[in-house]
């Protein structure tokens, strides 16, 4: 029976949840925002991309088939137009370094003796040779009739030899390409075949709203501009690049995996319920929890997050496919022959699987510590998908289908198969082996860390980013420093400091190359002591040698007596009182171009500063030196150290999982043979994972290294949890419930591995790993339980079943014996029983008079441990009991094993007996819990069931005289919490009663706690009358 308005109801509310929860997000596809901040390294990187203007900046490539360098610079103009007048963009062109460098070229002709330190000049000399500069100004000369040498007799007059073009050489490494040549403002390739136009865009590279308009731009403006060339015959391609292709592809790339991930899990996982169920529309309710739980747990989410990363949505799918485990083995407990109660189903469920749910909800958790942002959001969503989903079948579910009519008999093919693969006993435990033992030798972890593997770009964009390489270069070698300062002064006073630490590395070629500011623009200090440097190194000797070579060689070539006048003046002695002596501030024009920037965040300004590693470059060395006043970016070191955190943390998080799992399952078994059972599984899961993934050529990347332990010990291990509960539950494999287990366990992780499976196929390759490492590791993890387990669970169960006869004298033991293979709560209640409890020194007292005791009759048994000291006690004694909790039932079933039977049913009902009448009737605290009406039926029922001279033996719980005490307090809580009511009565109202059934009561005493009594009642059946009151 379904209760269809409940049911309707609760699906328009799964909707609503996820409607509102997702509107209340906004879906974050940056996933450079990922790697975890608090990591040194990483942190620098992630501010250096936040602020660099080369992070968001777009580059164009325009292309002709001609060496034609005026119709090159004609599309360069029309496209720069273009872009303008798109208003997408902040920037456009690099005009403005074109202006730039030729006004930065005077300033470094009419300031050079503040521009080399003492070890720069001491390099030059070697340049002041006479036939040096006569050569020199002989190149000057020939360029002076050529296009090249317009414009240059300022420049020959300042610097005749070309002192400036040795600092101006330094600033290759700002160049958007070290591939490059200036024309007519313009930045062409060597071959003179590109033009390169460059742009920032005025929202940020990963806008996609922003990114989706630029594309769209380009796209339109292609044609274009081929047409605007047509009819010259000339072939124009254009190609752009930028941080914008990339987040336009990884967002088009991941919704499509997400709704195919979605749609394809929910289909195969719908598909392989349809043909589980013998009752199919049945199996596809079990989508329903999984729905549940996830639209729940966008709705949490969204309450204290704004955003939610598109990553975390995409493992939605799969999330679908990780709890749909707890409505199949929940709709298969109500999928039975015989009529159920959708209580019974959820109690059934609850008992085997709430272990599995806190160990995957812990392991999931485990990820927020791992300190990667998309983890730590993937970690609690998922989380709270499962506990939602729990939650839902055991309080909704049931209300859903509170009772359901007995279904078909027949067993599907599905239960067949496994049923098959669980009984392959010790033949298939060996292939599990031998597959391990093999596989081990792969099992070696090859970690392999990219930043692309954050990033997936089609192929069209690879196309672009190769194109742009091979005819642009590649800037990736260079190592950015920056630091942030409020006035410029103070950025060029830090500038003096790095550029002293930076010539002292490049001198031990640790540095190959470096552009700093403060090599054109030095602060007060550092150009006080280039100045000094530059007066000490002119002496008159070598100024009166340089004017002579200038003289003679400019005579003899044309040049005027007074053409190099200007340079001259700056070897004067009297240079320190003029104004090229004098450190300036930096001009605001030049700040793009040296790397400076204004902070938008803060205050003040930022400077990045270019360098270039050399052959004893050390990056942990290298940050350490520069790393406290500034902030470091070196691709290289970044790389190396985001693997090797990535591997730590990998392996932290293994043995956290691990320990924890481990802890829990202790916890809650008590026995360290069953947690060691437990865990096997997961071993095999691991070595045959890392094996297959190495045979396979797929290194570890970020996702696999997170997500591994999740899958082996926070999903996977839940597999070995139900086979190993169940084991113990029912104890037989061929049980039904057992096997309703099994196919649990069966369909989830088939649903599971179809839900990793789809993401196997993603073309963006952060959910591709997720989906390839996942699949595997659930697998193994399956083959592992349905393999190794089962034969030694038998064995371990069957060795501590305690049917062989206990040889020990103490007889504590043996009763411990008889429990030590039940759950840890009543095996922990019979130790605290047997240890604390009086009744076990009381009860040989009470039995005194009975000599001889086959046959015992025990009355609300609980979970047996009395019945099993009678067993123990009385050796050739067999006991017959009643117990009306089920639990109960099962315990006190496998501790009293061959020798003993235990029944569910309500006092006054009796326990039948096999032929002979009792001995011995026990009634051990619970006459409290019966009216009056009923236990003067069961004193009566127990004196006919007795044999003549046979013994009723209670002990019952009375109301004390004084203030209660706090077991007292809490039994009676209990009572009134249950829906019960408890009858106290007094020691003497009880032998009156036992009295007026026909007992002689025997022994009427208060304990030595005074809540408790004992009575003893005592069957003569050959009296003619009654017994006598006491």
């Amino acid at each position: 029976m379904i209760n269809y308005r409940l049911l309707f109801l609760v699906v328009l509310l799964i909707i609503g949840c996820a409607v509102v929860g997702k509107t209340r997000l906004a879906l974050d596809t940056d996933l450079a925002r990922s790697l975890p901040a608090g990591e040194r390294v990483i942190a620098d990187a992630l501010e250096i991309f936040n602020h660099h203007p080369i992070h968001d900046q777009i580059a164009v490539d325009l292309a002709i088939n001609a060496d034609d360098q005026e119709t090159l610079v004609e599309g360069g103009v029309f496209l720069e137009q273009k872009m303008q007048e798109s208003g997408l963009f902040a920037q456009v062109g690099t005009n403005a370094m074109g202006e730039l460098i030729p006004r930065l070229a005077m300033h470094a002709a009419r300031n050079l003796p503040l521009l080399f330190s003492r070890e720069e000049l001491a390099a030059i000399a070697p340049q002041l040779e006479p036939e040096r500069i006569k050569e020199r100004l002989r190149k000057l000369h020939e360029d002076l009739g050529s296009l090249e040498g317009v414009g240059q007799a300022e420049f020959i007059g300042l610097d005749p030899l070309g002192l400036k073009d040795l600092i101006l050489a330094k600033m290759a490494l700002l160049a958007p390409s070290l591939n490059a040549q200036f024309y007519k403002g313009h930045l062409l390739s060597g071959d003179g075949r590109h033009l390169l136009v460059t742009a920032r865009p005025l929202a940020a590279g990963s806008n996609t709203a922003s990114a989706l308009a630029i594309a769209d731009f380009f796209e339109r403006t292609a044609p274009e501009l081929v047409q605007h060339f047509a009819a010259k015959g000339v072939q124009v391609s254009l190609t752009p690049v930028g941080a914008y292709r990339a987040a336009l592809d990884n967002e088009r790339m991941i919704r499509h995996d997400v709704q195919f991930a979605l749609l394809l899990s929910t289909a195969g996982i719908a598909l392989l319920l349809f043909l589980s169920f013998s009752r199919p529309l049945l199996g596809l309710m079990s989508l329903l929890p999984s729905f549940a739980g996830t639209a729940a747990a966008l709705l949490v989410y969204s309450l204290f997050n704004s955003s939610i990363s598109i990553m975390v949505l995409g493992f939605g799918g799969a999330l679908i496919s990780i709890t749909v485990d707890y409505g199949i083995a929940y709709l298969l407990f109500l999928d039975r022959p015989h009529e159920s109660s959708g209580k019974e189903a959820a109690h059934e469920v609850g008992v085997v699987g709430i272990m599995a749910m806190v160990t995957t909800i812990a392991a999931f958790l485990v990820l927020c510590g791992s300190g990667f942002p998309i983890f730590t959001e993937l970690g609690l969503f998922s989380a709270m998908g499962v506990l939602f989903s729990f939650l839902f079948v055991h309080t909704i579910f049931p209300k859903i289908f509170p009772v359901m009519p007995a279904g078909k008999k027949h067993t599907l093919p599905l239960q067949r198969f496994v049923n098959l693969l669980y009984t392959t006993g010790w033949r298939g435990a060996m292939g599990a082996v031998l597959l391990a033992a093999t596989l081990i030798f792969f099992a070696r972890p090859q970690v392999h860390i990219s930043l692309n593997s954050m990033n997936t770009v089609s192929r069209a964009t690879e196309a672009a980013d190769a194109l742009f390489t091979e005819v642009w270069g590649k800037i990736g070698d260079r190592i950015f420093v920056m630091h942030k300062e409020e006035t410029i002064a103070e950025i060029q006073q830090g500038n003096d400091l790095a550029l002293a630490r930076i010539e002292k590395d490049v001198q031990q070629d640790i540095l190959s190359a470096a552009f700093v500011p403060s090599m054109l623009f030095p602060g007060q200090e550092r150009g006080a002591q280039n100045v000094a440097a530059w007066q000490e190194f002119w002496d008159s000797r070598r100024v009166e040698q340089v004017k002579t070579a200038l003289a003679g060689a400019g005579e003899e070539l044309g040049f005027t007596p007074d053409a190099f006048a200007p340079f001259l003046s700056l070897l004067a002695p009297e240079l320190a009182l003029q104004p090229q002596a004098q450190a300036q501030e930096i001009p605001h024009d030049f700040y793009g171009l040296l790397g400076i920037s204004e902070n938008t965040r803060e205050s003040g300004l930022i400077q990045f500063i270019t360098v270039a590693p050399g052959k004893n470059y050390d990056g942990p060395a290298f940050l350490a030196r520069y790393g406290k006043e500034s902030k470091i970016f070196d691709s290289a070191f970044f790389t190396k150290r985001l693997a090797d955190l990535l591997f730590s943390t990998f392996t932290s998080m293994l043995v956290i999982i691990a320990l924890s799992v481990a802890a829990l399952l202790f916890l809650v078994s008590l026995s360290l043979p069953l947690t060691a059972l437990t865990l096997l599984p997961s071993g095999f899961a691991y070595i045959c994972t890392l094996g297959t993934m190495n045979l396979l050529g797929r290194p570890l990347d970020i996702p696999a290294l997170m997500l591994l332990s999740i899958a082996i010990l926070g999903m996977g291990i839940d597999y070995a949890i139900f086979c190993v509960r169940a084991h113990q539950r029912y104890r037989d494999i061929s049980h039904p419930s057992y096997a309703r287990v099994r196919s649990s366990i069966f369909l989830s992780a088939a649903s599971t591995m179809i839900g990793f499976g789809v993401l196997c196929f993603a073309e963006h390759s952060l959910l591709q790993s997720i989906g390839i490492a996942s699949l595997l590791g659930i697998g193994y993890s399956l083959l592992g339980s349905f393999l190794l387990l089962p034969p030694l669970l038998t064995r371990y169960f069957a060795e501590k079943s305690g049917k062989e006869p206990c040889l020990a004298k103490d007889l504590p033991q043996c009763l411990r014996r008889r429990f030590r293979t039940v759950e840890a709560y009543p095996r922990m209640f019979a130790r605290c029983k047997l240890r604390l409890d009086p009744l076990f020194h009381d009860l040989p007292r009470m039995l005194a008079t009975k000599k001889e005791i086959k046959t015992i009759v025990d009355i609300g048994c609980g979970y047996g441990v009395p019945a099993c000291w009678c067993l123990e006690s009385f050796k050739d004694a067999r006991i017959a009991a009643i117990e009306p909790d089920p639990e109960r039932v099962r315990i006190a079933a496998i501790a009293l094993g061959e020798r003993g039977t235990v029944t569910q049913g309500w006092a006054p009902e009796m326990p039948p007996l096999p032929g002979a009448p009792a001995d011995v009737v026990l009634l051990l605290d619970m006459l409290h819990y019966v009216d009056e009406v009923t236990a003067v039926e069961l004193f009566r029922r127990s004196f006919q069931l007795l044999t003549d001279g046979g013994l009723l033996v209670a002990r019952c719980t009375i109301r004390p005289a004084g203030k209660p005490s706090w077991s007292w307090r809490l039994e009676e809580s209990r009572i009134r919490l249950s829906g019960h009511e408890a009858w106290y009565r007094s020691p003497e109202k009880l032998a009156g009663l036992l009295a007026e059934a026909g007992f002689t009561v025997l022994v009427q005493e208060i304990t030595a706690n005074p809540e408790l009594a004992w009575l003893v009642g005592q069957a003569k059946k050959g009296a003619a009358h009654a017994a006598q009151p006491l």
